[in-house]
């Protein structure tokens, strides 16, 4: 009878196995105070191997920093973070708040938040010259409320980007008494810096209870995958008067704009979710803005990189990076 069931549990946790090795797999968050120091992450880049382009919101300056992180080969996990150095043209910081690399230039562009421009970069922090010709409906964005993200497809050669709200134009933003979506228009470029096409994303309503304090709902990155979908970064922050029982609410969706027509609304599939909370008990709260996708493991399963706004470590809030890997695409 053991043997029976020895055997019978075997086989029930070996046609588990291949279940289970779709789901995302999501590792905990981390922070490294001693070689990262204090800032407001708001948006990152992959550049290969263990080198990042990082932005930071409110640097001192226009620019961006160089970081290593170096991952798990096998699982995926961040095992340390290093920030290398900073990348400036000593121009007057533009609220940067989303990144991408073009392989093929070596090159960066960021998005400013306060003045609607993506500009691009040389890696030592000049501007080129060049600025991506956004279509001028943007200029209904909302004040913080506007490019927050920003992507690039190398295979497509093309950039992707979305405001955090809803454009003026386009309608309201939610509240925490305006349980609406967010209605945003998901715009690409071409390798001429040109705009291609526009979709409509709607994002979810909050999850927020009460009516007190404060709720910002809005897509807040981007990040292009290999197959021309694209990762998009939903997140809600609460904040409570008290600060007690504050969270952010983080998901993950997939859209394939190419399946679609421009002008559809993208439909859109869950990949993961999390809350990070502040409360009495635990203090893991973190407020993700960047995400960009990283290398392959060997396997061939995909690793995005979180990187997380602590508003310069205000009230003992950290700056977190967390990695997600998820399953490679069947053929």
């Amino acid at each position: 009878m053991y043997r029976f069931f020895l055997c019978h549990l075997l086989l029930t946790l070996t046609a588990a196995l291949p279940a289970a090795a779709q789901q995302p797999t999501l590792h905990r968050q981390h922070h490294f105070k001693h070689t990262v120091p204090a800032g407001n992450y708001s948006g990152i880049a992959w550049l290969g191997g263990d080198r990042y382009a990082v932005v930071n919101d409110k640097s001192p300056t226009a620019g961006f920093y160089l970081m290593t992180i170096r991952l798990d080969h096998t699982t995926g996990d961040i095992l340390d973070v290093r920030c290398d150095s900073f990348m400036t043209s000593g121009r007057p910081n533009r609220d940067e708040e989303g990144i991408c690399y073009v392989p093929t230039a070596n090159t960066v562009f960021v998005s400013g938040e306060s003045d609607g421009q993506i500009i691009e970069y040389g890696m030592d922090g000049q501007p080129t010259g060049r600025r991506l010709d956004v279509p001028p409906v943007f200029q209904a964005a909302r004040g913080n409320g506007g490019f927050e993200s920003l992507t690039y497809q190398p295979a497509a050669r093309r950039f992707w980007t979305t405001t955090e709200h809803t454009l003026k134009t386009d309608g309201q933003k939610p509240t925490l008494t305006r349980r609406i979506p967010n209605r945003l228009r998901l715009q690409s470029f071409g390798a001429d810096l040109r705009p291609l096409s526009q979709y409509w994303y709607h994002t979810d309503t909050t999850e927020a209870k009460g009516t007190g304090g404060k709720s910002t709902l809005g897509v807040s990155g981007l990040a292009a995958m290999d197959d021309g979908s694209l990762m998009v970064l939903e997140r809600e922050v609460r904040l409570t008067k008290s600060y007690v029982g504050s969270f952010v609410q983080v998901r993950i969706y997939r859209v394939w704009p190419d399946r679609h027509r421009p002008g559809d609304v993208l439909p859109k599939r869950l990949v993961t979710q999390f809350r990070t909370r502040a409360n009495l008990t635990r203090r893991d709260f973190a407020n993700y803005e960047g995400i960009c996708r990283g290398p392959r493991l060997g396997d061939g399963r995909q690793v995005l990189i979180l990187v997380a706004d602590s508003q310069n470590r205000r009230r003992g809030l950290r700056d977190w990076f967390r990695s997600v890997v998820i399953p490679a695409e069947p053929d």
